[in-house]
């Protein structure tokens, strides 16, 4: 009997170690998946599930579960305010994100616990996909505006027994976050967007802003923008200011001359002359042919400028096309193309675009000779134009107005969210302060010191007395010179 009874307790103690209740939901010890390209080092955490209607206005229809980590502070007793992750696209999981942006959260363990919510529509919270979903870029390069619209019904056919893609909205998702937070039994949280995640926040703030203790705000998506309405004119400024570093740099331009330039002669050549080349597949070795087109050239040039330390790979890249060797960027856009496809669910990609950003689009043929051109526009009114969709509320692209302590951040080479819409974003609001981060382009919490500076602006909930000159040293990578790095 003793023997019996001594086991049930070891049991229970085992059972125990790997579980654990917050609120009203019980987390147990889990490994957070790798997608795409991402590390695959283990990242251990505590992950649990919470049922919500798909229509909040319909609590007994559909209903979906919404998946969630818990990543523990490393202090005894954490305190009662969690740091919630949002993260960017509109669709990427905040759990299949948290291996590329933990380092930037070890400072905050220190006190508090880490929540990332699968975002409805993302990651394992009722996944929303589309039967086109591995090449977005490639969409907006290749489709016409009817094969677009023809492509959005198919993905809609395709998920009518799971997904109403009039509920998977920023307003939908903000509803999902504060019913999370009250299961967690927590008064307030403090909130960190990156990039989408940014207008997630803003969102959540706007319709529950007593619950908000802090807001971080990363790589900014302004409330008045019409998001992916400006992303050919922000990515040509990205590009003309991270070139012209190489040409006014000697050795860069001794051995590239105008990357720029050269950029704008391979888009003719292209354009002239698309076609298939035989190039070795980067991650099994097999010679395939793949499409050599504005797409292959456009994926790289946008992919590249999101961080100066890929960046700084370009031009030898454009060098080595110049050439007629073009193996380097088909592979480069074959591989991004993929990772961006495995970590984007496109149909909630599209009801948050289709419903919060498209009303406010126009064509704009004023860039159709840029590097993105006009067709990411284009093809977004075509695809909406069939996307169920219902009205946002009046006030959606209303600007901020409120006082909750709010620390913005921009990349100063960001060509998504560039530093002047940080800027827009806080112009409003009553107790907010915006950092430009030096050298460094989208998603920038990560950069520096930066992680001591959120977390020390999250314990304080305030930003005012923070000291950003220790991010005065950071500098963009220098340029490659040939494939093997950048010493001549």
């Amino acid at each position: 009997m003793k023997r019996w009874f001594w086991l049930a307790i070891g049991a229970w103690l085992a059972a125990s170690a790997d579980a654990r209740t917050v609120g009203e939901i019980e987390f147990k010890k889990c490994e957070l998946p790798v997608v795409g390209m991402r590390p695959s080092n283990p990242e251990n955490a505590e992950c649990a599930t919470l049922t919500v209607p798909e229509n909040w206005e319909a609590p007994d229809g559909r209903k979906i579960e919404l998946a969630l980590a818990l990543v523990p502070s490393r202090a005894p007793r954490a305190k009662p305010d969690p740091v919630f992750m949002l993260a960017g696209g509109p669709g990427q999981s905040a759990r299949e994100s948290w291996r590329v942006v933990a380092a930037a959260f070890q400072d905050i363990l220190a006190e508090r616990h880490v929540i990332l919510l699968d975002q409805r529509g993302t990651g394992a919270s009722n996944r929303f996909r589309c039967p086109n979903d591995d090449n977005f870029d490639a969409l907006a390069a290749e489709f016409s505006p009817a094969l677009a619209a023809q492509a959005a019904r198919q993905c809609i056919e395709a998920n009518r027994d799971t997904h109403d893609a009039r509920y998977y909205s920023s307003e939908d998702a903000a509803k999902d976050l504060d019913r999370v937070r009250a299961a967690l039994g927590s008064e307030q949280l403090n909130l960190v967007g990156v990039s989408y995640g940014t207008r997630m926040a803003q969102v959540y703030a706007k319709r529950y802003p007593d619950r908000v203790r802090t807001m971080l705000l990363d790589s900014v998506v302004p409330n008045e923008l019409a998001l992916g309405s400006e992303h050919a004119v922000n990515l040509e400024t990205t590009l003309k200011e991270t070139l012209a570093r190489c040409t006014n740099d000697a050795e860069c331009q001794k051995t590239f001359g105008d990357p720029y330039a050269t950029l704008y002669e391979i888009k003719a050549a292209i354009a002239a002359a698309p076609r298939m080349v035989p190039v070795r597949d980067p991650r099994n070795g097999a010679v395939v042919e793949r499409p050599l087109n504005s797409q292959s050239l456009s994926t790289v040039a946008r992919m590249y400028m999101y961080q100066p330390a890929v960046a700084a790979l370009l031009p030898v890249v454009l060098a080595e096309a110049k050439a007629g060797r073009y193996e380097s960027l088909i592979a480069q856009a074959q591989m991004m193309g993929d990772d961006l496809g495995a970590q984007i669910a496109m149909g909630m990609h599209w009801s948050v675009l289709c419903a919060e950003d498209a009303p406010k689009m126009q064509p704009r043929p004023q860039d159709r000779d840029l590097i993105l051109g006009d067709d990411l526009v284009e093809v977004t009114i075509a695809w909406c134009g069939e996307w169920p969709k219902r009205a946002m509320p009046p006030d959606t692209h209303a600007p901020a107005t409120h006082s909750i302590p709010t620390l913005a951040l921009s990349g100063q080479y960001d060509p998504v969210t560039p530093p002047r819409y940080g800027d827009q974003a806080i112009a409003q609001m009553k107790n907010a302060r915006h950092i430009v981060v030096p050298g460094v382009g989208h998603s920038v919490m990560g950069a520096g010191c930066a992680p001591r500076l959120v977390a020390e602006f999250i314990d304080a909930a305030s930003a005012k007395d923070l000291d950003p000159k220790c991010l005065e040293s950071l500098t963009p990578a220098p340029f490659f010179l040939n494939l093997s790095g950048s010493a001549p």
